[in-house]
């Protein structure tokens, strides 16, 4: 997989969580390549795309991560069972993804994105048709995520 497909969703999860949720930007771990199908974490944000490139971006994280976004989106404590909180933390998700879309089509691979889908619950495993999968932990001072990028051409 092409680091050029991966950068963009990283700058983009910097940007809009810094902006809209007052993350810090964050520190990088180890990038790992995966190729075992996915695991979700305790809340995952999945989306698909489709176009020059296609594949699935994974952004998994903890409840009280998940928890901690949807307050500062809503401006006040929502569960994610309810719909407006599960909507406030798909709308992150958007946000990042629409971002790295551009970032993306100004490096010359037009894309287009599915609407993202809230998976709640620890180990639930998803096959996905791009084989690989690189993962990069985020670790900002209030959180740690987990971006999963697994993309290939066409």
């Amino acid at each position: 997989m092409n680091v050029e497909w991966i950068n963009p969703f990283i700058r983009a999860a910097n940007h809009v969580l810094s902006e809209t949720v007052s993350f810090d930007h964050a520190k990088l771990g180890q990038l790992q390549v995966d190729d075992a199908p996915y695991t979700t974490q305790d809340v995952t944000c999945m989306l698909g795309v489709s176009g020059v490139l296609s594949g699935s971006v994974f952004l998994g994280m903890s409840e009280s991560v998940a928890a901690l976004i949807i307050e500062r989106m809503a401006g006040e404590p929502l569960p994610i069972s309810e719909p407006l909180g599960e909507s406030a933390l798909g709308e992150v998700v958007n946000m990042i993804s629409g971002s790295a879309l551009r970032f993306l089509e100004s490096a010359g691979y037009t894309c287009a994105i599915t609407p993202p889908v809230v998976i709640r619950g620890h180990g639930a495993v998803i096959t996905t048709a791009a084989k690989k999968r690189v993962v990069v932990p985020m670790q900002y001072e209030q959180a740690v995520m987990h971006l999963a990028v697994s993309l290939q051409q066409g």
